[in-house]
């Protein structure tokens, strides 16, 4: 006798061996019992769930010959006292159960030949003629309603049995005349218990990690974990082990997904390339593992959230001790951060030319993401900066303030501890006063704030969508990386306590102008500097920054920073000035013309501003009022940590002495 495989030897003969659909088996049972039958069933699911197999047995219920009418439980194959009915409709030669398989008879001529045309006869022999279409979402439209009216009114002994894998290919006009059964994927602990009792009848030695590996192989599907037990068993033999099941299967081990675990745990990207190396070397389908290490992810996630509960996972006791150790080196949100990622990445991986370089991306991704700031920690961080705001004071634990660890997870120091960068914050996108190439510059610290200044607050609101520019605004765009001579630059023109007069747009900066005991570099008579700085823009042909250069009201260059001063009316040459192209042109210029690196700052003054000793009218005295309080804000320790830590900007600047 020709060998049968499991999935058809072991296919379920009565309702009590359907695994996993006790709810739609209890529906049916109790159905037939009470008479209750009705002429037309849907049955949807995923594949190798229980569909077909369950409409045979509702036809053997049907037809069995055992009883003077239906009853639930029909006679077993294996049994030698079977009736004709249930051996003829096991075997799928009955002439009153007829089988077609719609997705070979998809027209509306097969309708009519095998259904229409057969429908209105008696049945020989049983008590019902049943019609079993599978994969019914593979008939054409005119097929579907040639169906509807027969669907609708059949016979009274006529009863139509679907199935279906695709529920939403299936018109409303037929779902509307059938009773419906959604079959479920079944759980991995309840196909391992069918497994062994199968591995028990058939005399295998079989470990209980084995059959674990095994059931998760068939991922919510009987018949395709009955098809991997099969193939382990012509690898192995009658003795299986978990490495075998890895081994037959092409599946990663538990030991595979632990490595990466530790390997993000541990921020070692070579040790996570190592395992996508060995996977490659064994010819593992990465997509398969990065599936397995999804799976692993989310059994972390429930041994961090849950613990041990019994029912979420399906691990042995051993496993469950490695994961709950695993899962004290993360938090909850970095597991949840990791899994989609690793979501994102798995995707990538159905379409992707190279799946080992996208699935090495993907883990390295997920060790970068350890070096995230938790959300609390930057909070923390905001409310200890705004505390020491309002007392005026510097936060006491210096630059960085104090973080807690994560709730569940590791307690590895913030990334952002000890580590600064050039404190630029981007201008407000789509203001009508700033452009998006202009930066404002963080002040850096020189020296606390006397104790008889007065008092201020800042406004971090939103800024208005056209609000009138400060009277004495300063733009600075750094052009990349603060230099040292820039943040030098910056620090005198805070601490500048008078406007400097007014040059002409082609003369170098004046020595008292440009700030307190600062003297221009290379200064020439007649501004041979300036002219030798449009020179070489006019040799690059940039002769739109020439002309923005003339349009100027004052350019010179003061240590190791070119300064270009605007009038609020050529505020459009500024605009095409402070462009991060523009800018870093006029850095190569002069770092050709003074052999260094030269900062760029470009401001727009009133004239008003650069008078003292023109008599100012009320409005006047009250900008420059707020753009004294202003450098106030901008010199104070606490506003410059506040920029430089979240890369921002002072919006508005107000008094709290009792005048607004």
């Amino acid at each position: 006798m020709s060998y049968q495989v499991i999935a058809r030897k072991w296919r379920p003969q009565t309702f009590d061996e359907v695994t996993g659909q006790e709810p739609i088996t209890r529906t049916l049972r109790n159905a037939i019992e009470r008479e209750r039958l009705h002429h037309a069933y849907l049955f949807s699911g995923a594949r190798g769930v229980g569909k077909t197999t369950t409409a045979r047995l509702l036809a053997k219920a049907l037809n069995c010959h055992k009883s003077e009418r239906a009853m639930p439980t029909p006679c077993a194959a294996d049994d030698p006292t079977a009736c004709a009915s249930c051996r003829e409709i096991a075997e799928g030669r009955s002439i009153d159960v007829l089988e077609i398989d719609a997705a070979s008879n998809t027209g509306v001529d097969n309708v009519r030949d095998a259904v229409i045309g057969n429908v209105a006869i008696a049945p020989a022999r049983d008590r019902y003629k049943v019609f079993i279409i599978d994969e019914v979402h593979m008939l054409s439209g005119a097929a579907f309603n040639a169906l509807l009216k027969t669907l609708e009114e059949p016979p009274s002994r006529v009863v139509f049995i679907m199935a279906t894998t695709e529920l939403h290919k299936v018109p409303d006009t037929i779902l509307s005349r059938c009773q419906q059964f959604e079959f479920r994927t079944i759980a991995t602990a309840k196909i391992a218990e069918r497994l062994r009792l199968i591995a028990d009848a058939e005399k295998i030695s079989v470990s209980d990690e084995a059959l674990r590996e095994i059931a998760r192989a068939g991922e919510g599907s009987m018949r395709d974990a009955q098809s991997a037990f099969d193939q382990v068993i012509s690898f192995s033999g009658s003795k299986i082990e978990a490495e075998d099941v890895e081994t037959a299967l092409g599946i990663a081990g538990r030991e595979m997904l632990t490595r990466v675990v530790r390997a993000i745990a541990g921020e070692t990207p070579a040790e996570a390339l190592a395992v996508v190396d060995d996977l490659v070397m064994r010819g593992h389908d990465l997509r398969n593992f990065c599936r397995d290490l999804l799976a692993h992810l989310r059994d972390l996630l429930v041994a961090k959230v849950a613990g041990e509960t019994d029912g979420l996972l399906d691990s042995s006791a051993s496993d469950r001790a490695e994961l709950a150790r695993s899962a004290k080196e993360f938090s909850e949100s970095d597991l949840v951060r990791f899994f989609h990622s690793l979501t994102e990445t798995e995707g990538q991986l159905r379409v992707a030319a190279h799946p080992r370089y996208q699935l090495e991306v993907g883990l390295v991704k997920l060790i970068e993401m350890r070096r995230l700031a938790p959300l609390d920690q930057l909070i923390e961080r905001l409310s200890v900066l705004e505390e020491s705001l309002r007392g005026g004071k510097p936060p006491a634990t210096g630059r960085t303030p104090p973080s807690t660890a994560p709730v569940g997870g590791s307690s590895r120091p913030s990334p952002a501890s000890g580590k600064r960068e050039a404190a630029t914050g981007s201008s407000r996108a789509g203001s009508a006063t700033t452009s998006e190439a202009e930066t404002y510059a963080a002040v850096p610290a020189a020296s606390p704030v006397p104790a008889d200044e007065v008092p201020f607050s800042l406004d971090y609101s939103s800024r208005p969508a056209a609000p009138p520019p400060p009277p004495a605004l300063t733009l600075v765009s750094t052009g990349g990386q603060a230099t040292e001579g820039s943040r030098q630059g910056a620090r005198r023109e805070a601490l500048a306590s008078s406007e400097p007069p007014v040059n002409s747009a082609a003369g170098l900066a004046d020595d008292e102008g440009m700030g307190r005991g600062a003297a221009p570099v290379r200064a020439a008579a007649g501004g041979s500097m300036i002219e030798a700085l449009k020179t070489g823009l006019e040799k690059r042909k940039r002769m739109f920054l020439v002309v923005a250069l003339e349009g100027a009201r004052k350019v010179g260059i003061e240590g190791d920073e070119l300064s270009v001063e605007f009038t609020p009316e050529a505020k459009h040459l500024r605009d095409n000035l402070a462009k991060p192209e523009s800018v870093k042109m006029l850095r190569e210029v002069c770092r050709e013309l003074t052999g260094r690196d030269v900062g760029v700052r470009i401001s727009v003054r009133e004239q008003s501003a650069a008078e003292p000793n023109a008599p100012l009218s009320k409005q006047d005295e009250a900008r420059l009022e707020k753009q004294r309080l202003r450098e106030m804000a901008e010199r104070h320790p606490a506003v410059q940590e506040l920029l430089q830590t979240f890369h921002g900007e002072i919006v508005d600047v107000r008094r709290i002495d009792g005048e607004q």
